[in-house]
């Protein structure tokens, strides 16, 4: 059993109406998943429509005959997928139990709809999202290992530690010397755009300084406003009611007769003395009110001019909040942060001395930590090469050779150090070496990422990898031993190869078969897994003998024994 867990992988496809498969639904388990079938029983669609989830480019032509629309849908298990969850999140796409489906329809229109988890995306963001999840390697390549940027990644995850612990501290060099750069400049590329914000700066805080703002005060400008705007009916109001309370035979004369007619008789009884204290206690009241009236119309006068003024106020209060913000309150913070600014910015010359010292102190530590780590990379570069060029021998390209070139350096810092490299192949004998991109062959291709993933096993961790013609120009003992790597890979991944070798097909963990059938009307495709005796006349059948063939069949079985033993060995070293 393979030793990777479950999780982390591509768990199910469903095709529909691509090519010649009208409806495929099929399942793919953890370690090394092999696809065999007789030539044009459709292997190469299932690469074609992986290659669908995966972004590439839809053909109108791979939609089956008598259909007007495709459907691809692939089931992953996102378990461990830091980065896929980061960017479902950063989209709003809800994920259950860490599962992601991936959908993709073509139209005979042209149209083409994505969707993650049932939301409609992009076709860029589908592409993105599924970048760091399946590499396909063949004659129609969805590879990361092709992509230049990703090539000093994986040179560092390979090299481990000593460029891991020298890449941390040029990091953290990089971002000390960004920040004193950043504080020397104030933020700024040139002295030209630091003198415009001290201009800027000045003139703002000048502004609300000569505004003079008080908390508070726009509540008081709307409150005297809204009587000065109700002037005529505040003076109306405030003369009827003292006249009405206090006026000839208003409120407090009359009350105040009822409160002598009272007084009369409150030593009669207790109910006349209670309605006589209550009355009388009105009068006190009501008395007091009219004082209260009586020094609001004195106290009160209408002026034009005091209007104007706190109209103007007003105006300049809302000027303010629509440049530095929604409140008084805002905006005397951004004046605080703008007057912090300034003097940041308009700082002593012995800080600005101070920050360039430790500046050029270390942009020096840089240099001499960037160098550390391009000496390392460079060492770790020639042992890469050494092994790959050696698992590229083993795996039948006799002449082939690995390098990497580290390309020009220039002239600027960066996070990483000062490194770019590019991944070449030589393919043959006196052939130079060329950017892996420039490799025409699919299976030679093929093999050469298989000698990748077998020497940096886990250093890109792509959960799912496709090899489509690894086997390609190779037999017999070869052919073993592209199993046994493929099967190495598997222990860590999930690997699917397509093969038309018994040799390789063997090893499989699981074991596809892809057959066509035909009928009067059309031909379909169809796939199940072979059991172990299906097995056997499976490899037989891929090496020509016919199904009576019992020597084909004996040796299909060794073929199958002798990889389990392989397979047994290896997990007892473990």
């Amino acid at each position: 059993e393979p030793a990777r867990e479950e999780g982390n992988m591509l768990e199910r496809l469903i095709i529909r109406n691509i090519a010649l498969i009208e409806h495929l639904d099929f399942e793919l388990g953890a370690g090394l998943n092999v696809l065999t079938g007789e030539t044009g029983a459709g292997k190469s669609i299932i690469v074609d429509s992986v290659n669908l989830i995966l972004g590439e480019r839809a053909n109108r032509e791979l939609i089956s005959s008598g259909s007007q629309k495709a459907r691809v849908e692939a089931f992953f298990n996102i378990n461990g997928q830091d980065g896929v969850k980061k960017q479902l999140d950063a989209l709003g796409i809800e994920y259950e139990d860490d599962t992601l489906v991936v959908m993709r329809e073509i139209t005979a229109s042209g149209k083409s709809t994505c969707r993650l988890n049932g939301e409609i995306v992009p076709l860029a963001t589908l592409k993105t999202v599924t970048n760091t999840l399946v590499d396909v390697h063949g004659q129609h390549e969805h590879q990361s290992l092709l992509s230049q940027k990703k090539h000093i990644g994986m040179l560092d995850n390979y090299a481990g530690l000593p460029v891991a612990e020298l890449k941390e501290k040029t990091e953290n060099l990089y971002r000390q010397h960004s920040e004193v750069v950043h504080k020397l400049n104030s933020g700024f590329l040139s002295e030209a755009e630091r003198e415009r914000r001290i201009d800027i700066l000045s003139y703002q805080i000048n502004e609300i300084d000569a505004a003079a703002l008080t908390v508070g005060e726009e509540a008081t400008i709307q409150e005297e406003l809204n009587m000065l705007s109700n002037a005529e009916k505040i003076n109306s109001a405030l003369e009827n009611s003292g006249e009405n309370i206090s006026g000839d035979g208003g409120a407090l004369e009359k009350l105040g007769s009822a409160v002598n007619s009272l007084a009369q008789i409150a030593e009669i009884s207790s109910k006349y003395a209670e309605l006589y204290e209550l009355l009388n206690n009105t009068y006190y009241e009501l008395e007091d009110g009219a004082y209260q009236l009586r020094e609001l119309r004195l106290g009160y006068e209408y002026s034009p001019e005091r209007l104007d003024e706190l109209e103007t106020r007003l105006d300049l209060i809302n000027s303010l909040k629509r440049k530095y913000g929604r409140t008084i309150e805002d905006i005397l913070k951004y004046r605080s942060e703008a007057s912090a600014e300034l003097a940041e910015l308009t700082g002593s010359q012995e800080l600005r001395d101070k920050l360039t010292a430790e500046r050029n102190r270390l942009a020096a530590d840089y240099c001499k930590t960037a160098a550390k780590l391009t000496e390392k990379r460079k060492e770790a570069a020639e042992d890469l090469c050494r092994r790959i060029t050696e698992q590229l021998q083993e795996l039948g390209m006799a002449k082939a050779a690995f390098g990497i070139i580290f390309l020009p350096e220039d002239g600027k810092l960066h996070a990483n150090g000062n490194d770019d490299v590019e991944f070449m192949l030589s393919a043959n004998k006196g052939e130079p070496l060329k950017p892996l991109s420039k490799v025409a062959s699919g299976g030679e291709l093929s093999r050469v990422m298989l000698a990748i993933k077998t020497v940096c096993a886990g250093a890109d961790g792509t959960p799912t990898l496709i090899f489509d013609e690894v086997d390609t120009g190779i037999s017999g003992r070869t052919a073993v031993i592209v199993g046994e790597r493929l099967y190495g890979v598997a222990r860590s991944r999930q690997v699917l190869s397509i093969t038309h070798l018994p040799q390789i097909a063997a090893f499989a963990d699981c074991h596809l078969f892809v057959e066509k059938h035909s009928d009067s009307e059309k031909t379909k495709t169809s796939l199940r897994e072979l059991n172990n005796a299906e097995r056997s006349a499976e490899l037989a059948r891929i090496m020509g003998a016919s199904a009576a063939d019992e020597s084909a069949q004996k040796y299909a079985s060794e073929l199958i024994e002798s990889a389990n033993r392989f397979k047994l060995k290896v997990s007892e070293l473990d």
